[in-house]
């Protein structure tokens, strides 16, 4: 039996614009990396990263993604990650902040990162009821896609 091993990369989405919050979804993020390593490698990279490619996680507000993809996938979708410039309708970038082999490890990156934004943005909010729809909205992980 042969385990297949999974590589995850949590990304931050840098719109060029400044916007609160960004439209985009699991989807679309899944439709426009697969084009765009089609568009670069042909169709041998897409074969390569169509079988075990899945947007794992898509929170709008603090910007962050988590990728999953193959072990022998990693490296395309690695290198293909700062040459996209359009994301859906909207002009941005991606940085990668972590590339792990396990979700959990990636969800305590990505908890750590997001009590960073929380403690810089906590400073701007007023009252005390926007600070916990703040924190509501940042810290939740929703991984059942």
């Amino acid at each position: 039996m042969v385990r297949i091993k999974n590589r995850y990369i949590a990304v931050q989405i840098v719109p060029y614009a400044p916007v609160n919050t960004l439209r985009l979804n699991d989807h679309t993020l899944t439709k426009c990396l697969l084009q765009n390593v089609e568009k670069y490698y042909g169709v041998y990279g897409l074969g390569i990263l169509e079988h075990g490619f899945r947007v794992k996680y898509c929170n709008e507000r603090t910007k962050i993604a988590i990728i999953r993809c193959l072990h022998r996938g990693q490296r395309y979708v690695s290198s293909i990650l700062p040459l996209i410039t359009l994301i859906g309708d909207v002009r941005a970038k991606f940085r990668t902040l972590y590339v792990g082999a396990t979700i959990i490890q990636c969800n305590k990156f990505i908890i750590n990162h997001q009590r960073q934004f929380l403690d810089r943005m906590m400073g701007q909010v007023a009252s005390a009821k926007e600070r916990q729809d703040l924190f509501k909205r940042v810290m939740e992980l929703d991984m059942d896609r």
